[in-house]
């Protein structure tokens, strides 16, 4: 069972090349930048970055931003899981799932009680938009987002990684 030889970890500075790696043997063009800037956001912690290896080997990665760039989140004070990577070969085996309770739990451990998300509109984003739904995710009501700005009736956006529909989960109390 892949669960049983899955270990959960924070972004360690020895995991960015590993990372960076993984994905540019799939032809993601995920530059080695993204992932030191996480590094130092997580040590002034402004964002958590798990980080999902399976028998050592990195899989997946997820962040929380625990200040969201999305008005609405930032206002409640909700933080925001930002940036799921599966990559495509351990997909479907429920580490997904395993990253999102991760980040739930750690929120809670911080005493949040509402954990959110954005997932892209597009059909790159339909396993995405079925999991969180799956997971008790809902659409958090104010509608779609092009680079955290409404769009509004008529509005001509493009339709790329940028348009964002905004979830929601109420987490369990303690």
């Amino acid at each position: 069972n892949t669960m049983d030889k899955l270990t959960l970890s924070l972004l360690n500075k020895s995991d960015i090349n590993e990372i960076f790696s993984a994905f540019k043997n799939i032809g993601w063009n995920k530059p080695k930048n993204i992932y030191e800037t996480y590094l130092s956001e997580q040590l002034s912690d402004t964002r958590s970055v798990f980080v999902a290896k399976i028998d050592g080997q990195f899989c997946a990665y997820v962040t929380v931003k625990w200040k969201s760039d999305y008005k609405e989140f930032g206002q409640q004070n909700i933080p925001e899981i930002v940036d799921l990577n599966v990559l495509p070969e351990f997909r479907k085996q429920g580490i997904g799932t395993f990253l999102i309770h991760a980040c739930e739990n750690t929120a809670m451990e911080r005493g949040y009680s509402v954990m959110g998300l954005g997932v892209g509109l597009t059909a790159d984003y339909g396993n995405a938009q079925r999991l969180y739904v799956q997971l008790g995710f809902l659409p958090d009501g104010n509608g779609i987002h092009y680079k955290y700005k409404a769009v509004k009736y008529a509005d001509s956006v493009s339709v790329d990684d940028n348009l964002i529909l905004y979830f929601t989960k109420k987490l369990p109390s303690c």
